[in-house]
């Protein structure tokens, strides 16, 4: 046997932790280090579940609340036209309008329609000037057109039927009517600024309000005699 002393650990005596750990030896910060505060990936699943719970518990209330809120299946067989004005009852408002019946759309835009009356001091003179019957071909069936073919096929409502004229023939139409207007209205504007210059003279506006002095009121007719005493003819053209 060997003589040497058997050294005995005092109980006091603690072993150092394993190089790189804690004083405990876990896989825990070195001594003197703040413990970390960085969340592990366990953590991280839990939270976005416990979110994803509390998503999927909304949603089912909102489902839920609108199932609640939506209209019940009416019974129209047990309804009587006093229910209309029980507010309690969900009856559903509906807009009743009436359709642009007499709107018209073409096909050759070179038309435009016209709706013209059907009496012959009407009807004959514009289909002698350029105006003609639509026919189905002629109407543009992108677009609703409720009204129906008359017997005779034409497009007609009441005492009106529906027919075409060349923009060219018919706009140029319009602005003659337009020209004829403004010229009259020219002359109107020329007659009150003479009268009003007539007015400024004592004597001939003391003669306009007796009577004794009138103004040229111009014709249609250019063979027809003036009426009233004028100045000069040229005074009242256009403007």
């Amino acid at each position: 046997m060997s003589n040497e002393p058997v050294k005995v650990a005092s109980a006091n005596t603690v072993s150092p932790p394993p190089p790189g750990r804690g004083a405990t030896g876990g896989d825990q910060a070195p001594l003197g280090a703040a413990p970390s505060t960085k969340p592990t990936i366990e953590e991280l699943a839990a939270d976005v579940f416990r979110l994803s719970q509390v998503i999927k518990q909304k949603e089912e209330a909102a489902a839920k609340a609108a199932v609640a809120a939506a209209p019940k299946e009416i019974d129209w067989t047990k309804l009587t036209e006093a229910d209309v004005f029980n507010m309690d009852i969900p009856i559903p408002i509906i807009e009743q309008e009436t359709p642009e019946y007499l709107t018209v759309h073409l096909k050759d835009q070179n038309y435009v329609p016209r709706w013209i009356h059907v009496m012959r001091e009407r009807l004959g003179p514009c289909l002698s000037s350029g105006y003609s019957y639509i026919t189905p071909e002629d109407l543009d069936m992108r677009f609703p057109h409720p009204l129906q073919f008359d017997a005779n096929n034409h497009y007609s409502f009441g005492d009106v039927v529906c027919l075409k004229i060349l923009k060219s023939l018919y706009w140029g139409l319009l602005r003659r009517n337009y020209a004829k207007t403004m010229m009259i209205h020219g002359r109107a504007t020329s007659r009150q600024k003479l009268r009003e210059s007539i007015q400024d003279d004592e004597r001939l506006g003391e003669a306009l309000d007796k009577n004794a002095l009138q103004m040229y009121t111009p014709d249609e007719d250019e063979n027809k005699p003036l009426k009233g005493k004028t100045f000069s003819k040229d005074m009242f053209s256009a403007v």
